[in-house]
């Protein structure tokens, strides 16, 4: 079952909520993308196939759809998986697209949260401009800073361990052991960690930690107050420690990171004398190339 649901949309953009559970693992029948799409993954992970290319997406990763694009996806079946799709009209996609994508990319953590910024102030009722210009910031630190990721050019069953690897670490960010997670996958410690960061590009401390701050990142949208206690459902030491993660990631302390995600502009937010950033530039995108 897919539902979409209209956030917001001005002149060339439209921000939606998809929501998607599935019964089975199997493939969808292929549909064509409808127009251009940026998509977020705020939770879960499922295989997608696009552009005769074959993936596994999950909160650290954005695909890109073109009008027609056939697209193809399996979940796993029971669960919810949450995304966000950016729609760009023909204009604006033509100024930011290049001509050749790859079906996959990889999302900074300053790149996810300027989507989940996006994403609450179309929630409360940010105007036409507002929602451009951030879609054009959005885009263009997601296809001009984050590395993309990389092209697998391992055995199926190397990519098959990566891929379980991924989807348990998903589920349950807070995974503690490695020498666990290597006997459920039936592999030594040392195999899992050369594979893993062969098929994706980084290590499996690396993903597991962007994963927290993810999940961090949805628990705070949904308005959770006890810091110490989601640290500690997230595996972190303590509260310090999850504070020093998310800033780290994200380029800001939760208790920042909860007002942008509850909609406050950005410029409101910040103490009068903090000059270490401007308060009209929150996205903590890398600044983006003059076109």
């Amino acid at each position: 079952m897919r539902q979409l649901t209209r956030i917001a949309s001005a002149d060339d953009v439209a921000v939606d909520d998809l929501r998607i559970i599935e019964r089975t693992r199997n493939w969808t029948a292929p549909v064509h993308t409808p127009a251009h799409q940026l998509v977020f993954v705020r939770r879960g992970t499922f295989g997608l196939r696009l552009r005769s290319s074959e993936a596994t997406v999950d909160p650290v990763s954005a695909f890109v759809g073109r009008p027609g694009d056939e697209q193809s996806i399996a979940h796993l079946p029971g669960r919810e998986d949450a995304c966000t799709v950016v729609s760009l009209g023909p204009r604006l996609a033509a100024e930011l697209l290049p001509r050749r994508l790859p079906a996959t990319l990889r999302t900074s953590g300053r790149v996810d949260m300027a989507h989940r910024a996006l994403l609450a102030r179309a929630r409360h009722g940010a105007d036409g401009f507002e929602l451009a210009e951030r879609v054009v910031r959005l885009a263009e630190g997601l296809l001009d800073g984050p590395v993309r990721a990389p092209a697998r050019s391992g055995t199926p069953s190397h990519r098959r361990l990566a891929g379980v690897a991924r989807e348990l670490l998903v589920t349950d960010p807070a995974f503690d052991r490695l020498d666990r997670l290597a006997r459920m996958l039936g592999v030594s410690r040392s195999h899992l960690s050369r594979v893993f960061r062969a098929e994706t590009g980084e290590t499996l401390t690396r993903f597991r930690n962007r994963l927290r701050v993810r999940a961090a990142l949805d628990r705070l949208a949904d308005g959770d107050r006890d810091l110490a206690g989601l640290a500690a459902d997230l595996g972190f030491a303590d509260h310090a420690h999850l504070t020093r993660a998310v800033r780290a990631e994200v380029g800001d302390p939760p208790s920042r990171v909860r007002r942008l995600l509850a909609g406050e502009h950005e410029s409101s937010s910040r103490g009068a004398g903090n000059g270490r950033r401007s308060g009209n530039d929150h996205a903590n995108l890398e600044r983006p190339h003059v076109r």
